[in-house]
């Protein structure tokens, strides 16, 4: 993870810098933040996250779990770089992770795991309520937001570092990276009452975020204040 120059920063911050990236790759976007695509699916790739602290050696990751990016995961650890955590947004993620928990944990040099309470998890491995208070949360300047999810806990990873950056997890989707638009939507959920939930949460999200980043479809970057109240009223609608 080198540092980059202003102008390089500026040209990462496009959907098609991420879209010519490879896959299983940490990419730089903004300061000290991180892209990494996982491999493709009917959803697009999905894309996890890596916030490098300003101490440059701690580094958390946000929805890294698949085989594509645990070369890279590893690496991180040979280069030096403390991993605090492993923070997981959603339930469906953790069904989708490649390997056993521990294995993502010792890969990762032994990082604790932090998800939803209400997430069944299928190995014996000991995660971390990530809705709880976290000492590593503070260090990295995180707030958690809880969302109702698709049978299981969903969260926000809010993060005031770079202005605001909200980590969405499957909460808010993003364009497709071959479309003309750069919006975000909900997901489709089973139950009414949740959709009403997720709407009604979204409604009640106050904190200002300049990035916007999901586990699938285009990122938003340099979000002014009109911007960000259309993507919250957007999301905060119930599509009937």
């Amino acid at each position: 993870m080198k540092t980059v120059d202003k102008m390089e920063v500026l040209h990462s911050q496009s959907a098609e810098f991420i879209a010519q990236g490879e896959i299983g790759k940490f990419l730089k976007l903004i300061p000290d933040t991180f892209i990494i695509k996982g491999d493709d699916s009917e959803a697009g790739s999905s894309q996890g996250y890596a916030i490098r602290h300003l101490n440059r050696q701690d580094i958390i990751l946000i929805d890294v779990v698949e085989k594509s990016s645990s070369d890279a995961v590893k690496k991180l650890i040979t280069d030096g770089y403390n991993i605090k955590a492993i923070l997981i947004s959603n339930g469906t993620i953790l069904k989708n992770a490649h390997t056993s928990l521990k294995t993502l944990s010792e890969d990762a040099g032994g990082a604790p795991i932090y998800t939803h309470p209400r997430n069944s998890i299928q190995d014996d491995f000991h995660t971390k309520d990530i809705t709880a208070k976290n000492e590593i949360f503070k260090h990295f300047a995180l707030k958690i937001f809880d969302l109702p999810g698709d049978g299981g806990g969903s969260v926000l990873i809010y993060s005031e570092i770079n202005d605001g950056m909200l980590f969405t997890g499957e909460d808010a989707i993003g364009s497709k990276y071959d479309s003309e638009e750069n919006t975000f939507h909900k997901p489709k959920l089973k139950s009414k009452n949740d959709e009403f939930g997720m709407a009604e949460s979204w409604g009640a999200f106050d904190e200002e975020f300049t990035y916007l980043f999901p586990l699938h479809g285009k990122p938003g970057f340099n979000l002014e204040e009109g911007n960000q109240t259309d993507i919250l009223n957007k999301l905060s609608r119930v599509e009937e």
